[in-house]
């Protein structure tokens, strides 16, 4: 896996960085492809997808694609990837995206992607590789209803994105230390300038923190 979990996708340098280094490639000859399903179950203004796609268009010089999963045969889509170094997983409503994931069979090819590409995570393109915060913190703290009972589960930690954002005031260090009580996996809980890189094969995976606004919890107690 070569991962970039991110908050809110390319907010500041270091984050830019791990994704040169993890392509291996200069920026300037980075491709992407875009997934932006989870979108489509968010309603409100959108304006924050738009600068999202400007951050990348400013700051990477190769191509930038854009797949729709529920509408392109799979065998398209994977042809597309192909030609990618990147997959950018927008945000947006997390358990809408697990569910497309899932119906379009693009959740039974994604390990062979992962073992092949870069994906950088914004938001819900972060979560739904990892595993579902409780009903309670999804309803009461991000303002979602229960769409979905699982995340795709690859990465064993729980992610949990925007902390110290307006979005989401609510969203404080107790709610990431009372979901750990839970859980023996770690909940990452991470803001809009922090992403978590993890790279390594399942099993046997590293994980290196960007930034310096995050917190761990794991077992009800802070860890980092």
């Amino acid at each position: 896996m070569k991962l970039i979990l991110a908050s809110s996708g390319f907010t500041n340098e270091p984050i830019i960085q791990a994704c040169e280094e993890l392509a291996g490639k200069p920026r300037a000859e980075i491709n992407f492809l875009i997934i932006n399903e989870a979108i489509k179950g968010e309603p409100g203004d959108h304006r924050w997808f738009i600068e999202g796609v400007e951050e990348i268009a400013d700051n990477f010089g190769g191509n930038i694609e854009f797949v729709d999963l529920q509408s392109q045969p799979l065998e398209y889509v994977e042809a597309r990837i192909e030609l990618a170094d990147a997959i950018f997983c927008f945000g947006g409503n997390t358990d809408y995206l697990a569910n497309v994931l899932r119906k379009t069979g693009f959740a039974d090819i994604l390990p062979k992607i992962l073992a092949e590409k870069v994906w950088i995570g914004s938001s819900a393109g972060s979560c739904v590789l990892c595993h579902k915060e409780s009903k309670d913190t999804q309803e009461n703290i991000f303002n979602e209803d229960r769409l979905a009972e699982n995340y795709l589960n690859l990465v064993p930690i729980f992610f949990l994105p925007h902390f110290h954002s307006d979005w989401f005031p609510q969203l404080k260090e107790e709610v990431a230390i009372r979901e750990s009580r839970s859980t023996d996996l770690p909940v990452y809980l991470m803001s809009d300038q922090s992403a978590l890189v993890v790279t390594g094969e399942k099993g046997n995976l590293n994980y290196k923190l960007i930034g310096d606004d995050y917190l761990v919890a794991k077992n009800g107690e802070t860890i980092g």
